[in-house]
């Protein structure tokens, strides 16, 4: 291993052979009619390492609300989990970035949108007296 190339914070073959072991997993339990078995915690882990590194990026980091983008993060990967299908891509950190890239955005979009409906209520209730 060249000494100048650090590890990923993420290992992608490992995570994608986790969610390829996991989905075997929950069509069986599916075909057997039981519960859905819950996600592994290595699966977990990667998608919270993306998720907290993404927010620290230059167009992310300056937030207050930094730590509610991380969790939308997170929750937007566990609802579209069953989305990413293995036999189309075998890349799924980026499947998992880009999930959480847009939640990321979605979250930004609905702060500007209170922080103005504040702004509005301020100016019309506090200043125009």
């Amino acid at each position: 291993m060249d000494k100048t190339k650090k590890p990923h914070y993420v290992d992608n073959q490992k995570f994608y052979a986790e969610i390829v072991e996991y989905r075997k997993k929950l069509q069986e339990a599916r075909e057997a009619g039981l519960e859905d078995p819950r996600i592994p915690n290595y699966i977990g882990e990667c998608i919270w390492k993306i998720a907290n590194k993404l927010s620290t990026k230059p167009c992310f980091m300056n937030y207050s609300y930094r730590e509610e983008m991380v969790s939308d993060g997170i929750e937007n990967c566990i609802l579209y989990f069953k989305d990413y299908d293995p036999a189309i891509g075998q890349n799924p950190f980026a499947y998992f970035t880009q999930v959480i890239y847009y939640a990321f955005l979605r979250r930004i979009n609905k702060e500007e949108k209170n922080r103005y409906a504040m702004y509005k209520h301020f100016q019309e209730n506090i200043i125009n007296q």
